[in-house]
């Protein structure tokens, strides 16, 4: 049974109201010490820099990735290498999920698109941008990904600094925001969006029918909680505590239910989330080869999105279900386990046979259960990868 706080919208508005006060102090520490340039020097490293040296950036930022160095806490490290280990064995299944749900759920919330066109990269740059977000879930499901100098670890701090930076600039970009929002990347805004990579990537997974155990589900979950404490979500000052994190799946779901009924809106009171969506759906029937578009493939997409979504959940977003939704997975799907070898007693559902066809030879998994994620420069490349 779930904790009853994950329904209470006192508590959830306390979520709101807290930030991240160490990483913002520390990007106000460094526009005023080294200059707003630092800023727009030190960003774009933050984005493109993987190997990130931590020596060659400026002193603040340096003293923020010292202070925030991981500790395990509490967390069982066997346990944390379990969740890895399960969610390495769904990579493929787990990317469409991210895709074709997770993104577009979130998308239903005017305080998170809102927030996700300031940049304006999903606008764009929506390849790079979302294939990004896979990334950092390849990353969380990695082996060794709760050792201390992890990608993941790495990746989630400099997240809290780009996030400041966000909180820095929204005020100038996005006037009426704090008034009708509270305050940009909070707690209550984090802790849904780390769900859309966790809780509803697991329940996508097992709608897809994939097999997946409650205690494999269980371990999945517990290792996001860990990476919620790497992106700050704790109370200020207590950054091995995690309280404001949601122990159980069953609280993670209360969660998200309440998360919905207070943030979600139709898609006439959302633009953003609208644009957001298309732009979306867009980029995942740009990444099908151009002549399985011409059979028909061009709307699997929408497919997908209906079994994962329903019609209620594509509509908030401003995307139409498709008619003979039944008929066409079920005409795809057969052109699809014939061209991939797969006997019709061992099919899958739609959304699952399909996700090899959208991400081989970017996702690719070892004989050891090992997960790489290549990202391509561009659409193109994608579809030189998949030919």
């Amino acid at each position: 049974m779930a904790d009853p706080k994950w329904s209470d919208d006192a508590f959830l508005d306390d979520l709101r109201r807290q930030a991240d006060p160490l990483a913002d102090s520390t990007v106000a520490r460094l526009a005023d010490e080294h200059g707003l340039q630092s800023l727009n020097t030190l960003f774009p490293r933050l984005l493109t820099d993987v190997d990130l040296d931590v020596e060659e950036i400026p002193g603040p930022a340096r003293e923020f990735f010292e202070a925030t160095r991981r500790r395990c806490g509490d967390f069982d490290s066997e346990r944390l290498e379990r969740g890895a280990f399960a969610f390495r064995g769904h990579a493929f299944a787990a990317a469409i999920v991210m895709l074709a749900s997770s993104l577009p759920s979130g998308y239903a919330a005017p305080c998170l698109a809102r927030i996700l066109t300031v940049s304006g990269n999903l606008q764009n740059h929506p390849f790079r941008r979302l294939m990004g977000v896979l990334q950092l879930v390849v990353q969380v499901m990695a082996k060794g990904s709760s050792a201390a100098e992890s990608q993941a670890h790495l990746t989630a701090r400099k997240l809290r600094l780009l996030h400041a930076g966000i909180r820095r600039i929204v005020p100038r970009f996005r006037p009426e925001y704090i008034d009708r929002f509270g305050p940009p990347v909070n707690h209550e805004d984090m802790l849904a969006t780390v769900m859309g990579f966790s809780h509803l990537v697991v329940e996508g997974i097992q709608k897809l029918g994939r097999h997946l155990s409650e205690d494999e589900a269980d371990d999945i979950w517990y290792l996001w909680r860990y990476f919620c404490l790497d992106m700050g979500i704790h109370p200020e000052g207590r950054p091995d505590d995690p309280s404001l994190i949601p122990e159980t799946r069953d609280d993670a779901a209360a969660f998200y239910r309440s998360y919905a009924r207070r943030h979600f809106a139709g898609a006439a009171e959302n633009p953003d989330g609208v644009e957001l969506a298309r732009i979306n759906l867009d980029m995942m029937e740009a990444m099908i080869p151009a002549w399985k578009r011409g059979i028909g493939f061009r709307r699997a997409p929408q497919l997908v999105m209906m079994e994962l979504l329903g019609e209620e959940g594509m509509r908030r977003v401003g995307v139409e279900p498709l008619d003979g939704h039944g008929g066409q997975v079920a005409h795809l799907g057969l052109i699809l386990r014939i061209s991939q070898g797969v006997p019709p007693s061992l099919k899958d559902r739609f959304a699952a046979a399909l996700s090899p066809l959208l991400f081989q030879g970017i996702i690719n998994v070892s004989r050891k259960g090992e997960v790489t994620f290549v990202v391509p420069e561009n659409l193109d490349d994608v579809r030189t990868r998949l030919v």
